[in-house]
Protein backbone atom coordinates (compact mmCIF):
# COMPACT_ATOMS: atom_id res chain seq x y z
CA UNK A 1 0.00 0.00 0.00
CA UNK A 2 1.69 3.06 -1.31
CA UNK A 3 0.54 7.02 -0.40
CA UNK A 4 -1.49 8.85 1.92
CA UNK A 5 -4.24 7.28 4.19
CA UNK A 6 -5.72 8.28 7.13
CA UNK A 7 -6.52 6.59 10.18
CA UNK A 8 -10.20 7.61 11.77
CA UNK A 9 -9.52 6.77 16.01
CA UNK A 10 -10.25 8.33 18.60
CA UNK A 11 -7.03 8.04 20.93
CA UNK A 12 -3.23 6.90 20.26
CA UNK A 13 -3.70 3.34 22.07
CA UNK A 14 -6.70 2.42 19.04
CA UNK A 15 -4.56 4.44 16.50
CA UNK A 16 -1.33 1.88 17.32
CA UNK A 17 -3.54 -1.17 18.00
CA UNK A 18 -4.73 -0.69 14.89
CA UNK A 19 -1.22 -0.35 13.23
CA UNK A 20 0.54 -3.10 15.18
CA UNK A 21 0.33 -5.78 12.44
CA UNK A 22 1.64 -2.66 10.22
CA UNK A 23 4.80 -1.90 11.69
CA UNK A 24 5.98 -4.80 13.14
CA UNK A 25 5.50 -6.46 9.60
CA UNK A 26 7.40 -3.33 7.60
CA UNK A 27 9.75 -4.52 5.57
CA UNK A 28 11.68 -1.46 5.50
CA UNK A 29 12.30 1.60 7.71
CA UNK A 30 9.35 3.29 10.07
CA UNK A 31 9.16 7.11 11.40
CA UNK A 32 6.65 7.53 13.82
CA UNK A 33 5.31 11.07 14.61
CA UNK A 34 4.01 11.24 17.79
CA UNK A 35 2.46 13.81 20.24
CA UNK A 36 3.03 11.21 23.26
CA UNK A 37 6.34 11.71 25.26
CA UNK A 38 8.82 9.11 24.70
CA UNK A 39 8.27 6.76 27.61
CA UNK A 40 4.25 6.55 26.93
CA UNK A 41 5.06 5.91 22.72
CA UNK A 42 7.32 3.21 23.99
CA UNK A 43 4.12 1.11 25.17
CA UNK A 44 3.33 0.53 21.86
CA UNK A 45 5.70 0.79 19.53
CA UNK A 46 9.33 -0.85 19.90
CA UNK A 47 12.30 1.43 20.10
CA UNK A 48 14.27 -1.45 17.55
CA UNK A 49 11.28 -1.01 14.87
CA UNK A 50 10.59 2.25 14.28
CA UNK A 51 12.85 5.81 14.80
CA UNK A 52 10.36 7.77 17.32
CA UNK A 53 10.22 11.34 17.21
CA UNK A 54 7.65 13.65 20.08
CA UNK A 55 5.77 16.26 18.25
CA UNK A 56 6.23 19.21 20.70
CA UNK A 57 7.28 22.63 21.76
CA UNK A 58 9.96 21.10 24.50
CA UNK A 59 13.26 21.21 22.83
CA UNK A 60 15.03 17.83 22.58
CA UNK A 61 16.95 15.88 20.34
CA UNK A 62 13.92 13.81 19.43
CA UNK A 63 11.19 16.42 19.27
CA UNK A 64 10.28 18.36 16.41
CA UNK A 65 8.54 21.47 16.31
CA UNK A 66 4.57 21.08 15.75
CA UNK A 67 4.48 23.46 12.91
CA UNK A 68 3.69 21.74 9.61
CA UNK A 69 6.24 23.47 7.76
CA UNK A 70 8.75 22.05 10.37
CA UNK A 71 7.82 18.71 10.66
CA UNK A 72 7.01 18.40 6.67
CA UNK A 73 10.81 19.47 6.45
CA UNK A 74 11.81 16.79 8.82
CA UNK A 75 10.02 14.35 7.49
CA UNK A 76 11.41 15.02 3.92
CA UNK A 77 14.85 14.79 5.78
CA UNK A 78 14.05 11.51 7.48
CA UNK A 79 12.38 9.80 4.19
CA UNK A 80 14.31 7.37 1.80
CA UNK A 81 14.48 4.88 -0.08
CA UNK A 82 14.68 2.42 2.63
CA UNK A 83 11.36 4.37 4.00
CA UNK A 84 8.37 1.53 4.43
CA UNK A 85 5.85 3.58 6.76
CA UNK A 86 6.07 7.22 8.31
CA UNK A 87 2.45 7.47 11.01
CA UNK A 88 1.95 11.09 11.89
CA UNK A 89 -0.24 12.77 14.30
CA UNK A 90 -1.52 15.98 15.03
CA UNK A 91 -3.10 16.99 12.24
CA UNK A 92 -6.16 18.51 14.23
CA UNK A 93 -3.34 20.20 16.36
CA UNK A 94 -2.32 21.86 13.29
CA UNK A 95 -4.77 23.18 12.20
CA UNK A 96 -5.18 25.07 15.48
CA UNK A 97 -2.02 26.18 15.91
CA UNK A 98 -1.82 27.70 12.30
CA UNK A 99 -4.62 27.20 9.66
CA UNK A 100 -6.44 24.54 7.67
CA UNK A 101 -4.80 25.97 4.22
CA UNK A 102 -1.42 25.29 5.77
CA UNK A 103 -2.12 21.85 7.38
CA UNK A 104 -3.67 21.14 3.60
CA UNK A 105 -0.49 22.38 2.22
CA UNK A 106 1.72 19.76 4.24
CA UNK A 107 -0.87 17.12 3.59
CA UNK A 108 -0.24 17.57 -0.11
CA UNK A 109 3.35 17.33 0.12
CA UNK A 110 3.51 14.51 1.94
CA UNK A 111 1.59 13.01 -0.51
CA UNK A 112 3.72 13.80 -2.96
CA UNK A 113 6.69 12.56 -1.13
CA UNK A 114 4.95 9.57 -0.25
CA UNK A 115 4.52 8.75 -3.56
CA UNK A 116 7.99 9.52 -4.58
CA UNK A 117 9.50 7.05 -2.48
CA UNK A 118 7.03 4.45 -2.43
CA UNK A 119 5.98 4.70 0.83
CA UNK A 120 2.60 4.10 2.99
CA UNK A 121 2.17 7.41 5.04
CA UNK A 122 -0.77 6.97 7.84
CA UNK A 123 -2.32 10.35 9.77
CA UNK A 124 -4.14 8.97 12.77
CA UNK A 125 -6.60 11.43 13.73
CA UNK A 126 -10.22 12.02 15.41
CA UNK A 127 -12.84 12.79 12.77
CA UNK A 128 -15.18 14.86 15.43
CA UNK A 129 -11.81 16.83 16.01
CA UNK A 130 -12.09 18.07 12.64
CA UNK A 131 -15.15 20.20 10.81
CA UNK A 132 -17.03 18.26 8.60
CA UNK A 133 -15.77 20.15 5.49
CA UNK A 134 -11.64 19.98 6.50
CA UNK A 135 -12.60 16.24 7.07
CA UNK A 136 -14.01 15.82 3.74
CA UNK A 137 -10.98 17.15 2.15
CA UNK A 138 -8.49 15.20 4.03
CA UNK A 139 -10.32 11.76 3.14
CA UNK A 140 -10.56 13.14 -0.64
CA UNK A 141 -6.25 13.68 -0.16
CA UNK A 142 -5.90 10.53 2.47
CA UNK A 143 -8.51 7.78 1.74
CA UNK A 144 -9.17 5.36 4.69
CA UNK A 145 -6.24 3.12 5.90
CA UNK A 146 -7.48 -0.57 5.55
CA UNK A 147 -6.36 -2.47 8.90
CA UNK A 148 -6.73 -6.13 9.52
CA UNK A 149 -9.68 -5.84 12.15
CA UNK A 150 -10.09 -9.69 11.73
CA UNK A 151 -6.65 -9.93 13.11
CA UNK A 152 -5.72 -12.85 15.60
CA UNK A 153 -5.50 -10.97 18.60
CA UNK A 154 -4.46 -13.36 21.82
CA UNK A 155 -2.33 -16.22 21.47
CA UNK A 156 -3.97 -18.15 23.75
CA UNK A 157 -3.82 -21.73 25.98
CA UNK A 158 -5.95 -24.33 24.89
CA UNK A 159 -8.36 -23.51 27.53
CA UNK A 160 -8.90 -20.00 27.39
CA UNK A 161 -10.47 -18.61 30.49
CA UNK A 162 -12.88 -15.95 30.81
CA UNK A 163 -14.36 -13.46 33.01
CA UNK A 164 -17.73 -13.70 32.81
CA UNK A 165 -20.90 -11.92 34.47
CA UNK A 166 -24.74 -13.41 35.58
CA UNK A 167 -27.28 -12.29 33.14
CA UNK A 168 -28.91 -11.00 35.76
CA UNK A 169 -25.98 -8.66 37.05
CA UNK A 170 -26.87 -4.83 36.98
CA UNK A 171 -25.05 -2.38 35.13
CA UNK A 172 -22.83 -1.48 38.46
CA UNK A 173 -21.33 -4.94 38.87
CA UNK A 174 -20.56 -4.84 35.34
CA UNK A 175 -18.61 -1.90 35.19
CA UNK A 176 -16.42 -3.15 37.81
CA UNK A 177 -15.99 -6.64 36.67
CA UNK A 178 -14.94 -5.26 32.87
CA UNK A 179 -14.55 -2.45 30.63
CA UNK A 180 -16.67 -1.92 27.84
CA UNK A 181 -19.19 -4.74 27.28
CA UNK A 182 -16.99 -7.33 27.70
CA UNK A 183 -13.40 -8.07 28.78
CA UNK A 184 -11.38 -11.59 28.02
CA UNK A 185 -8.93 -12.34 30.36
CA UNK A 186 -7.07 -15.27 28.93
CA UNK A 187 -3.51 -16.95 29.83
CA UNK A 188 -1.07 -16.28 27.04
CA UNK A 189 1.53 -19.43 25.54
CA UNK A 190 4.95 -18.57 27.67
CA UNK A 191 8.07 -16.79 25.47
CA UNK A 192 10.90 -18.57 26.19
CA UNK A 193 13.98 -16.72 26.48
CA UNK A 194 15.15 -18.61 23.15
CA UNK A 195 14.38 -15.72 20.36
CA UNK A 196 13.33 -13.35 22.71
CA UNK A 197 13.53 -9.58 21.06
CA UNK A 198 11.74 -5.81 22.28
CA UNK A 199 9.61 -6.71 19.18
CA UNK A 200 7.85 -9.80 21.08
CA UNK A 201 7.85 -8.22 24.26
CA UNK A 202 6.02 -5.42 22.50
CA UNK A 203 3.59 -7.40 20.96
CA UNK A 204 3.17 -9.33 24.36
CA UNK A 205 2.73 -6.10 26.02
CA UNK A 206 -0.18 -4.94 23.56
CA UNK A 207 -1.79 -8.40 24.13
CA UNK A 208 -2.05 -7.78 27.87
CA UNK A 209 -2.97 -3.87 27.64
CA UNK A 210 -6.02 -4.81 25.34
CA UNK A 211 -6.96 -6.91 28.38
CA UNK A 212 -6.17 -3.66 30.78
CA UNK A 213 -3.47 -4.27 32.78
CA UNK A 214 -0.72 -1.99 33.64
CA UNK A 215 1.74 -2.60 32.71
CA UNK A 216 4.00 -0.02 34.04
CA UNK A 217 6.40 -2.72 35.66
CA UNK A 218 7.76 -3.82 32.22
CA UNK A 219 8.00 -0.58 30.65
CA UNK A 220 11.84 -0.79 31.64
CA UNK A 221 12.19 -3.85 29.64
CA UNK A 222 11.63 -2.08 26.78
CA UNK A 223 14.47 0.04 27.02
CA UNK A 224 17.28 -2.60 27.76
CA UNK A 225 20.12 -3.42 25.82
CA UNK A 226 20.65 -6.68 28.17
CA UNK A 227 17.20 -9.00 26.53
CA UNK A 228 18.32 -11.55 29.32
CA UNK A 229 17.91 -8.78 31.79
CA UNK A 230 14.61 -7.59 29.97
CA UNK A 231 13.38 -11.45 30.30
CA UNK A 232 13.84 -11.76 33.60
CA UNK A 233 11.54 -8.62 34.16
CA UNK A 234 8.98 -10.02 31.61
CA UNK A 235 9.01 -13.07 33.76
CA UNK A 236 8.10 -11.61 36.61
CA UNK A 237 5.67 -9.86 35.26
CA UNK A 238 4.39 -12.80 33.50
CA UNK A 239 3.51 -14.60 36.91
CA UNK A 240 2.14 -11.44 37.98
CA UNK A 241 -0.15 -11.85 35.56
CA UNK A 242 -1.27 -15.65 35.46
CA UNK A 243 -1.94 -14.94 39.36
CA UNK A 244 -3.91 -12.05 38.78
CA UNK A 245 -6.16 -14.13 35.93
CA UNK A 246 -6.68 -16.63 38.34
CA UNK A 247 -7.87 -14.57 41.28
CA UNK A 248 -10.10 -12.62 38.66
CA UNK A 249 -11.59 -15.81 38.01
CA UNK A 250 -12.22 -16.87 41.41
CA UNK A 251 -12.96 -13.63 42.21
CA UNK A 252 -15.81 -13.93 39.74
CA UNK A 253 -16.96 -17.71 41.23
CA UNK A 254 -17.24 -16.42 44.40
CA UNK A 255 -18.80 -12.77 43.80
CA UNK A 256 -21.92 -13.79 45.65
CA UNK A 257 -20.09 -13.34 48.98
CA UNK A 258 -18.29 -10.09 48.19
CA UNK A 259 -19.83 -6.57 48.30
CA UNK A 260 -19.68 -4.35 44.87
CA UNK A 261 -16.82 -2.59 47.04
CA UNK A 262 -15.11 -5.07 48.02
CA UNK A 263 -14.87 -6.52 44.24
CA UNK A 264 -13.78 -2.61 42.65
CA UNK A 265 -11.25 -2.68 45.40
CA UNK A 266 -9.78 -6.23 44.33
CA UNK A 267 -10.20 -5.76 40.64
CA UNK A 268 -8.36 -2.56 40.91
CA UNK A 269 -5.20 -3.61 42.57
CA UNK A 270 -5.05 -7.11 40.38
CA UNK A 271 -5.50 -5.38 36.88
CA UNK A 272 -2.67 -3.03 38.34
CA UNK A 273 -0.60 -5.90 39.80
CA UNK A 274 -0.26 -4.17 42.78
CA UNK A 275 1.34 -6.76 45.64
CA UNK A 276 -0.45 -9.66 43.55
CA UNK A 277 0.65 -12.07 45.66
CA UNK A 278 -0.44 -10.34 49.01
CA UNK A 279 -3.93 -9.18 46.95
CA UNK A 280 -4.60 -12.71 46.17
CA UNK A 281 -4.15 -14.35 49.78
CA UNK A 282 -5.56 -11.47 51.41
CA UNK A 283 -8.84 -12.01 48.89
CA UNK A 284 -8.60 -16.04 49.13
CA UNK A 285 -8.74 -15.12 53.30
CA UNK A 286 -12.18 -13.36 52.70
CA UNK A 287 -13.50 -15.35 51.06
CA UNK A 288 -13.27 -18.30 53.63
CA UNK A 289 -14.60 -16.45 56.59
CA UNK A 290 -17.81 -16.14 54.77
Amino acid sequence: MVGLHTLDSSSPTDAYLALEHRILGANGDVLCYSRLPMRQLLRFIPSNRASLWWISEHSSAQSVMPDPEVVLTHIDGQASASTDLIVLEGVDWFVDRTSPQDTLRMIQSLDALSREHQLDLVLPVDSLALTSQFWARLRALAPAFEHQSDAPVHETTDVPMTVTLDEDSDSTDNDLVHNDSERTLVHLVNLPSVGFTHAILARRMLQWKRMGFDLAALEPGMAMVNLDEAYLIYRHVESDITSAIDALRYMDSQRAKLTVTEREVYNFRLMSLSSVDETVAELERLVSTR
